[in-house]
């Protein structure tokens, strides 16, 4: 070996060491109906009518997402819009969270898509998908939910929550932009056997996005999808038989996309038999470039030891769910065109 290759491999080696810790990371979570009654009536472990979060809870969140997760990005599902202001729609406990974060030295940010009239307490409906973001990693450029018709096909309405499409650019510790991406915050149809209804709603969002965001004057390439599919590809009968079809991961296989969460993280969810595998993320060739590992983290509040007592008072306070993640390497410079001219 030269010298001069011995000393670009020696770099290569000491940034990749140096620059993993200024990778983002980005969560997909989805934290149940938060700021909305219903919470504990879907099976799991803790099952029951639990109230709405103290704000204790909600300071052990933002300790979560600070300390654990270490998130710059969350992709958040059943948020419920408890006001409205000029158009723009908050979350009291959204509000908490971001409050806390700010006293743990955090800046951070959220986004719930509007609505015409605030949703009742009880309006089983208000579930929103939502944006966190750490102000000082990532800046929001663009944010919009995707005008899709709501078709009831294959036994259930398409979207009862409009896909959430953000357009982020990660910053450097000078405020400058570096490299960025799109997100698509989605929520599926609940019930892992309309793995139908689910395709054609991934599809439609597959092929309906680069004209959404023209409408948006943005041609960035850098696409990642996720969020609760509701959709679990990986599920087996007793005879190692496949319950539900894998079309949808298939289909987007075949348009470049390619999904970070694998059977061996077994769930995704609190279920009594912990194989509820049905939050996903979906990344295409164009940012696959930028991301260090093809496998998202689960994060197990139990270590995946399947304690119900830690996994039930995980619940209470956190969710059904669990959030998934993964890292985006930050590059000095975008390296794709962004905007049409």
């Amino acid at each position: 070996m030269t010298n001069r290759l011995f000393l670009a491999v020696l770099l290569n080696l000491l940034c990749g060491l140096v620059c993993a810790d200024d990778d983002l990371t980005i969560t997909t979570w989805n934290i149940e109906r938060l700021g909305t009654q219903g919470r504990g009536v879907t099976s799991g472990f803790g099952r029951g009518s639990l109230p709405l979060r103290s704000k204790e809870e909600l300071q052990d969140i933002a300790v979560l997402i600070t300390n654990t997760l270490k998130s710059d990005v969350i992709a958040l599902q059943e948020i419920g819009i408890t006001h409205r202001r000029l158009g723009v729609s908050f979350s009291k406990q959204l509000n908490t969270i971001r409050d806390e974060l700010k006293k743990l030295g955090k800046s951070w940010s959220y986004y719930l898509p509007p609505v015409d009239v605030t949703p009742a307490a009880d309006d089983r409906k208000n579930i929103f998908p939502a944006f966190m973001w750490n102000r000082k990693r990532v800046r929001l450029r663009n944010v919009f939910a995707m005008n899709l018709e709501n078709q009831v096909l294959a036994g259930k309405a398409l979207f009862d929550r409009r896909p959430l499409v953000g357009y982020f650019e990660a910053i450097d510790a000078d405020g400058k932009g570096v490299n960025d991406f799109v997100l698509v915050n989605v929520h599926m149809a609940s019930g892992q056997d309309y793995d139908e209804n689910h395709l054609i709603a991934m599809t439609l969002i597959e092929y309906e996005l680069p004209r959404e965001l023209g409408r948006h004057a943005i041609r960035e390439q850098d696409r990642i999808i996720l969020g609760d599919f509701n959709d679990n590809p990986y599920a087996v009968d007793k005879n190692g038989k496949r319950l539900y079809s894998s079309a949808l991961y298939e289909h987007m296989k075949s348009k470049g996309y390619k999904n970070l969460v694998h059977a061996e993280s077994k769930t995704t969810r609190a279920s009594v038999n912990l194989n509820s595998l049905i939050d996903h993320i979906l990344v295409n060739e164009s940012v696959a470039k930028d991301i260090p590992s093809d496998r998202a983290a689960v994060y197990r509040p139990d270590n995946g030891t399947g304690n119900p007592q830690t996994l039930a008072a995980w619940r209470r306070t956190f969710s059904d769910h669990f959030p998934v993640s993964f890292k985006i390497v930050i590059r000095g410079r975008d390296d794709d065109s962004d905007f049409f001219d």
